[in-house]
């Protein structure tokens, strides 16, 4: 590359159409590793493949003029400054899914015979721009992409002053701590998962965070819906004490921490809640971070389990077409907290083209649809998910 540092960390820096091509070509060829090494499209109560379809289609629709609204009232970098950079839904895992999923909705629309590798230049780059941008204004390590920083698939988006105030109010993992904080863990990304329709949108882990004394921090942030966006969250939203937290575990450097492309992270040994050195849960419900008791931790568990029991039977009722509308909104609607953020929230039209739910019929066939995925997510002639732009 002529500038990979301008490229990584200068918003100011316009990238020549090859180095946008890098980038589409390296976060496509990590999104095809990860997708074939890891997600398995299975749900009780979704069609994913069918919603995945059509979302991301959705995206490709819809997405450019959502930005161009955003942008009209503030910069990637003025919104990445309003809030918190952790335990809010404008999250990393929020951000590095933007152009996944928007360039995955381009080539199916390629595939499907209905544009052309040569369309939509202009609306790709500002999609491109805006996610370039403010990743460089989120991240603290230098890099847009997870397998880029140091050390490989980490991500870093917490500065040294919130780092300190999260270690500050760390506690010993005794196994009362241990117990409750798993407890917690386990019952919150079920419903997080749930809320967001078996997708993981809402459940997002930055590190390793390293430490002097060779330990590091995992960060991992989980985000119910606290704002209306999810209107099948109506009337159960308001039953949690809290909606947005992080849990923060200190571990040694005997375990190993790797964070894929989008924010996901797995860890060797994969129980390693029996090595955690310190813990805590923070809310961060107000836009600031506090730490968490034991009685206010039950008193989420408790609260988080019942709305669980209740989403499960509202969503199990539900029509399979209207649940399915459901998770095509969700995951089309990642830019409602930057449109929050921005004041413009009202001025978007957020429900799914008609064109798109119309395509429900087609999609939901489980041949027709797993043909499209694996040809978009593990195509067999190139070693990335995205051809390049611009022709």
């Amino acid at each position: 590359m002529s500038d990979l540092k301008a490229l990584h960390t200068d918003a100011s820096y316009e990238p020549t159409l090859d180095e946008w091509n890098h980038l589409v070509h390296e976060g496509g060829a990590a999104y095809k590793s990860e997708l074939t090494s890891r997600t398995v499209f299975e749900s009780e109560l979704f069609g994913m493949n069918t919603y995945i379809l059509m979302s991301m289609m959705e995206d490709y629709l819809r997405v450019p003029d959502r930005i161009r609204t955003i942008l009209s009232h503030a910069t990637p970098a003025e919104l990445v400054r309003r809030a918190l950079p952790i335990g809010t839904k404008r999250s990393f895992i929020n951000l590095a899914a933007m152009p996944l999923h928007y360039m995955t909705g381009r080539e199916l629309f390629v595939d499907l015979g209905e544009n052309s590798l040569t369309d939509g230049l202009e609306d790709q780059l500002t999609v491109l721009r805006f996610w370039r941008e403010a990743t460089i204004a989120m991240r603290t390590d230098g890099v847009l992409y997870n397998m880029d920083a140091d050390p490989p698939n980490s991500s870093h988006v917490v500065s040294d002053e919130l780092l300190a105030e999260i270690r500050g109010h760390l506690l010993p993992a005794d196994d009362e701590h241990k117990s409750a904080i798993r407890k917690f863990g386990a019952r919150l990304t079920a419903y997080a998962f749930l809320e967001n329709c078996d997708a993981r949108t809402a459940v997002c882990d930055t590190g390793p965070y390293q430490l002097e004394d060779g330990s590091f921090l995992a960060l991992r942030e989980t985000c119910a819906d606290g704002d209306g966006d999810f209107p099948w969250l109506d009337g159960i939203r308001e039953t949690l004490p809290f909606h947005h937290f992080v849990i923060a575990h200190r571990l040694p450097a005997s375990v190993r921490m790797d964070n894929n492309v989008w924010g996901t992270a797995w860890f060797t040994p994969s129980d390693y809640q029996a090595d955690i050195i310190e813990t805590r849960v923070f809310t961060t419900d107000g836009g600031a971070l506090r730490p968490l008791d034991l009685a206010e931790l039950a008193e989420a568990t408790a609260a988080i389990r019942k709305a669980h029991r209740a989403l499960y039977q509202r969503l199990a009722e539900t029509d399979p077409q209207v649940r399915n509308l459901y998770a095509t909104s969700m995951y089309a609607w990642k830019l409602k907290a930057w449109a929050r953020l921005a004041g413009c929230y009202d001025e978007i039209d957020w429900t799914v083209s008609d064109s798109i739910q119309q395509s429900y019929e087609k999609f939901q066939d489980p041949d027709l649809a797993l043909s499209l995925i694996g040809g978009i997510f593990v195509p067999q002639d190139r070693d990335s998910c995205f051809r390049p732009i611009g022709g």
